[in-house]
C-alpha cells in the first residue's frame, strides 16, 4: 500500500489524527499483548498433546520494557495510517496491516514462531484488499508479490540449507515475507530486505556488545521483517 499520494489529512488536522491515532493504538494494544501470549500457548500445547514437545510452553508474563516499546509501536502505526489515509476504511486496513506486523515480530522475538494463523491471514487479507477498487496494486501484482516473497528467500535458504546440513530460515519467515509482497508488491520487497538484514545485523551486533547473546546465536528474523514492511508502507514506489 502507498499511503504518501493518498493522505486526505490536512496538516491543520494533525492534531486530530495524532489524538485519534493514539486512542486507537491503546485501546488496540492489550488484545493485541493478549493474543502474543494466547497464540504461541495455544500452539505448544496442541504441538504437546499430538507429537509429545516437552518444550515449556510460555506462561504469560507481567508488563515488561518490549511490551511498551509494542504499545509505542501500535500507537505510531495507528497515528501514521490514520495520517496518511484518513479516517475510513483504508486507514483502518493500513493499521490492521501494521498491527498485525507487529503483533507477529512480538510472538517471533520471544518464541521464535511466526504462526500460520497470523501470516495466511495477512496474506489472504492483502489478496482480498487489493481485489477491490479500494487497493493500491491490482491482484496480479499482489500475487506476483506474494510469490516472489516466498521464492526468493526460499530458495537460496534451501539451496544453503543443504549444503550446511541445516535449516537456515524457518518457514514462518518466508510466509511472512510472502504476505508483505501481498500488500507491497515486487518492487518493495528489496527495500523490506534490506531494511530487515541491516536492523536485524544492528541488533544481533549491539546484543553480542553487551553480553546479552553470541553471533551464532539463532536470531529471529520476523521483527526485521515487520520494520521493513511497516516502514515501507508509507513509501510511493509506483
Amino acid at each position: 500500500m502507498h499511503l504518501t499520494d493518498q493522505g486526505n489529512i490536512n496538516v491543520s488536522d494533525l492534531g486530530l489524527a495524532m489524538l485519534l491515532g493514539i486512542t486507537v493504538g491503546l485501546c488496540s494494544a492489550a488484545p493485541l499483548i493478549w493474543l502474543s501470549w494466547k497464540i504461541p500457548q495455544q500452539i505448544f500445547t496442541h504441538a504437546c498433546l499430538t507429537v509429545g514437545l516437552t518444550r515449556p510452553h510460555p506462561e504469560i508474563g507481567g508488563f515488561s520494557w518490549q511490551d511498551a516499546l509494542f504499545v509505542g509501536g501500535v500507537c505510531a502505526s495507528a497515528v501514521g495510517a490514520v495520517a496518511a489515509k484518513g479516517i475510513d476504511l483504508t486507514g483502518l486496513v493500513a493499521f490492521y496491516y501494521c498491527a498485525m506486523l507487529l503483533l507477529l515480530a512480538r510472538i517471533d522475538a520471544r518464541t521464535y514462531l511466526l504462526p500460520d494463523v497470523l501470516t495466511l491471514t495477512l496474506l489472504w487479507a492483502g489478496l482480498i484488499w487489493h481485489s477491490t477498487e479500494s487497493g493500491d496494486l491490482t491482484l496480479s501484482r499482489a500475487v506476483w508479490g506474494a510469490a516472489a516473497g516466498y521464492i526468493v528467500l526460499w530458495g537460496p535458504c534451501a539451496l544453503f540449507g543443504v549444503w550446511r546440513g541445516r535449516e537456515v530460515m524457518g518457514h514462518g519467515d518466508f510466509k511472512l515475507s510472502a504476505a508483505i509482497g501481498a500488500w507491497l508488491g515486487c518492487q518493495t520487497l528489496p527495500f523490506v530486505w534490506l531494511i530487515a538484514s541491516g536492523s536485524s545485523l544492528l541488533i544481533a551486533l549491539v546484543a553480542n556488545y553487551f553480553g546479552a547473546r553470541r553471533l551464532r546465536d539463532p536470531m529471529p528474523f520476523g521483527p526485521g521483517l515487520a520494520l521493513g514492511g511497516i516502514l515501507m508502507l508509507f513509501f510511493d514506489w509506483q
